[in-house]
């Protein structure tokens, strides 16, 4: 991709806004040929550099497609998203076994070795990591999980004292009866979650111009926050969008910051569509 004749103004005061993490960034509308929900059409490719993800076609056109967030060196949202759900997913099965096998030490008078408080298991650490790191509305998810972590692991010992004294029919009475409430409410509540955070999930594609006409590179975004305008006086520029700059200088693609004294938005980096390409091309 040459970057050479990339002369398109980057300037129109309409921006669309996006989150990585906790910083918002902005690339110019004039920038932006199309905004798509192609991401599921992409054809993948692993065989170049880490942000560039394979091929989508515009029109019947092939357009390279890159991950923002490496190409800024910043988590992805999107990843994060999908290890929390991965991470659900192993702890879900874990807690299906735990159960299994306090049934198997009950009716064969075995010794059960798994974690018999919420504090032993490692998916209480995990919680507790992850709800200080996450975003708000994962972070709510998480959270409900504490009090039905700690009293499902709390019927290991309930449940071997009841044989112990009453027997193992009453120990296995009582198995059934937390099968239909507390143990069944865990399994809704892992599910939930789930489809709580898949639906969170929605990459959004960026088609980048720099005619106005023809696409010249596709960026992936985790999804979209917002078209926004902004008056010049909240326009700070950093440095020059064009291309007669240092290499250092080229590295970096924020070119300005939109600040809104006024209001409860956050700050925004403006990204320039040039030196995205520069990057790409170094």
């Amino acid at each position: 991709m040459t970057t050479a004749t990339a002369n398109y103004a980057e300037r129109s005061n309409r921006m669309l806004t996006f989150l990585l993490g906790d910083t918002r960034f902005a690339i110019d509308i004039s920038s932006i040929l199309s905004i798509t929900d192609d991401f599921e059409k992409l054809e993948k490719s692993s065989n170049h550099q880490n942000s560039f993800l394979g091929y989508l076609y515009y029109r019947n056109k092939p357009v390279n497609t890159f991950e923002i967030s490496t190409l800024l060196g910043r988590e992805s949202n999107r990843h994060l998203l999908n290890q929390t759900i991965t991470d659900l997913q192993k702890a879900e099965a874990e807690h299906v076994s735990w159960v299994q096998e306090l049934e198997n030490a009950l009716r064969n008078d075995t010794s059960f070795t798994l974690p018999r408080k919420a504090s032993q298991c490692e998916f209480d650490g995990w919680l507790d990591k992850q709800i200080k790191t996450a975003d708000d509305v994962t972070r709510s998810l998480l959270e409900r999980f504490k009090t039905p972590h700690h009293d499902f692991h709390g019927l290991a010992d309930k449940l071997l004292s009841v044989k112990q004294e009453q027997g193992l029919d009453a120990a296995l009475k009582e198995l059934r009866s937390h099968k239909r409430g507390l143990i069944n409410e865990a399994a809704r509540l892992f599910k939930y979650a789930q489809e709580q955070l898949k639906s969170s999930v929605h990459p959004v594609v960026l088609y980048i111009t720099r005619d106005g006409v023809t696409p010249w590179f596709a960026l992936i975004l985790d999804s979209m926050d917002d078209i926004a305008s902004y008056e010049d006086d909240q326009f700070t520029q950093l440095r020059g969008y064009d291309f007669d700059q240092t290499e250092q200088q080229a590295n970096d693609p924020v070119y300005g910051y939109i600040h809104n004294p006024d209001g409860d938005e956050k700050d925004c980096l403006i990204l320039s569509a040039s030196r995205l390409a520069q990057l790409i091309d170094h």
